[in-house]
């Protein structure tokens, strides 16, 4: 009974001296305690985010166009169909492949997409060695992780004064628009997509630039150029401008 006893009196003690030292409970410590649903979130940390299956993204168009000192731009047009549902992160591959379907290059690059969203995801100049050429490309999506995303709005960005033309040095092309963040708050990234296509909705032309630090309600003229001349008839512009809202470094 004594041994009893002081066991007892032991385990009191040492309990107590677990609770003076061990580090309190947080919402970053990688453990599911202090009542969270999930490690980190829930209950007295943030809501933890859903995961569940939604509809596969669409690609819609894959193309690859000749660039600089033998070098390949590419492009995808993806859409969304799940009007709850979007990714804050996921990666993609575009893959380069001559006549005998053998690799010649790849780029793989991670973006995002909101709920019912269609976007241009471009990649510029993917260097082939070897004097291969190009005959297809392929363009996968990685693992796509789905989360509830139910009223995220598109950010408000508009791009006004569009045009297209000879570059003023005389060589290669240059296409110039104005970017204004519509929204009242500010962006540090935006990134621009920019597509030409023909009388034929052929495209013809691949481009993208990023503008930085775009303050709310303000507007930036930027231009991007190609150092060969595009000789096609440029019918229609597209610009396809992109703010990661997730991010919360972007805002």
């Amino acid at each position: 009974m004594v041994i009893l006893a002081y066991l007892a009196i032991f385990s009191i003690i040492a309990f107590v001296i677990y609770l003076i030292v061990r580090p309190d409970a947080t919402c970053s410590d990688g453990k599911q305690n202090q009542a969270e649903k999930g490690i980190d979130c829930g209950g007295p940390c943030s809501p933890c985010k859903e995961i569940f299956e939604a509809k596969d993204l669409d690609v819609q168009e894959v193309i690859f166009l000749s660039a600089e000192n033998g070098s390949y731009d590419v492009v995808a047009k993806i859409n969304n169909s799940n009007e709850k549902a979007g990714s804050a992160n996921f990666g993609y591959t575009f893959t380069l492949k001559d006549g005998a379907g053998s690799i010649i290059s790849s780029r793989e690059g991670n973006t995002f997409i909101l709920p019912s969203d269609t976007k241009y995801i471009v990649e510029i100049g993917l260097n082939i060695s070897g004097g291969a050429i190009p005959a297809s490309v392929e363009f996968a999506v990685k693992e796509i992780k789905w989360e509830a995303l139910e009223g995220a709005l598109k950010p408000q960005i508009g791009i006004y004064e569009k045009s297209f033309g000879i570059d003023p040095s005389g060589v290669g092309s240059r296409a110039e628009g104005t970017l204004r963040n519509e929204s009242i708050y500010d962006l540090k990234k935006i990134e621009i997509a920019i597509i030409l296509r023909n009388e034929r909705g052929k495209i013809v032309g691949i481009n993208k630039t990023l503008r930085e630090s775009v303050r709310g309600k303000e507007q930036q003229d930027f231009q991007v150029t190609w150092p060969k001349p595009i000789l096609d008839n440029v019918e229609k512009i597209e610009m396809d401008p992109q703010a990661n809202v997730f991010d919360s470094q972007n805002l």
